[in-house]
This record gives C-alpha cells, sequence and structure tokens, in this order.
C-alpha cells in the first residue's frame, strides 16, 4: 500500500460532505466547465472519484475548448451504449489503481469504464484506459494524488497530455 498511513489523520480533516445528490438539476458545474473551457481554449478537464463523470458531461454539452479528458478512479464513465460522439472529438485517459477489481463498489465501474472506452474507440475516438498494476506499478489507494509515489503518477499524466495536447 502506498498511501502514507501515518498521514491519514490529514486526509480525513481534508473530507467534505457528500453533497452530490443535494445539487441542482441540471448540475451548475457541468455548465461552468463549459463556459470556462470556452474561455481558456485547449483545455484538458482532469476530475477524481465523484466528480469524474463531470468532464464526459461537459464535453457531452459541448466541445468547444476541451482538448482532452483526464479521469483518475471515476465513480461512473458515459454509458457504452449512449452517444460517444463528443469523446471521439478528443483523447481521453481513465485511469485507476490498484486493488479496484477487488471492491464490490468499484469493480464494476471499472468493468464499465473499459467498456465505454472500447466502444468509444470503435466509434472512432481515441480513449484510454490505465490501470496502473497492469504497468508494474501497484499499491496505490484510490486516493493516488496523495499515495508515497504520487510524482510518479503526476509523471505519467503530464506526459500523457504532453504527447496529447494540441500545440497552438
Amino acid at each position: 500500500m502506498k498511501f502514507p498511513i501515518a498521514s491519514q489523520k490529514g486526509l480525513w480533516q481534508q473530507m467534505v460532505p457528500d453533497w452530490l445528490y443535494s445539487l441542482p438539476n441540471p448540475n451548475p458545474t457541468i455548465s461552468a466547465l463549459s463556459e470556462l473551457s470556452k474561455k481558456l481554449q485547449n483545455t484538458i478537464l482532469i476530475s477524481h472519484s465523484q466528480s469524474g463523470i463531470f468532464p464526459f458531461q461537459t464535453a457531452e454539452l459541448s466541445t468547444q475548448g476541451i482538448s482532452g479528458i483526464i479521469s483518475i478512479e471515476p465513480a461512473a464513465c458515459p454509458a457504452a451504449e449512449g452517444n460517444l460522439t463528443p469523446y471521439t472529438r478528443m483523447p481521453v485517459l481513465i485511469l485507476f489503481g490498484d486493488y479496484v477489481e477487488l471492491s464490490p463498489r468499484w469493480a464494476p465501474r471499472l468493468k464499465a469504464c473499459r467498456e465505454f472506452v472500447q466502444k468509444t474507440n470503435q466509434a472512432g475516438g481515441k480513449a484510454e484506459m490505465l490501470v496502473l498494476p497492469e504497468i508494474g506499478i501497484t499499491g496505490n489507494s484510490h486516493m493516488l494524488m496523495q499515495d508515497s509515489n504520487n510524482i510518479q503518477i503526476a509523471d505519467i499524466l503530464g506526459s500523457w497530455i504532453e504527447q496529447r495536447s494540441n500545440k497552438q
């Protein structure tokens, strides 16, 4: 396990209430991300966990200004049988750490994301699934950015962005 157990207290101090179900419908975050992407242009949207679906929902609203999506251990991916057109217009990376397949809660999410990647690519997209143990990186928790190898993970994401970003 790469999560620094001695720092666990600090993790709990950063927690916020789970307010996903109290958000208005439609979620204002999606339209705000869309507007920000349009203003900034050439934006890579990065999300984690509960917010994992937000970049996908933003691209569904409009792909303008979005040049890529990185979703780290998303709680959900778009439906593999849904409209995949927005995701064929940009590179997509979905990253999972270790132990996911051992979890009754997370294993179905990993499976659904694998199906999304497969179907997106069949539709002409450039989606990638990166499961760290499959490339020899083991021990990562759900909080990859706080694990002891977080610089290694950041380097992987940075390289992905550098290799796929639109140079303007």
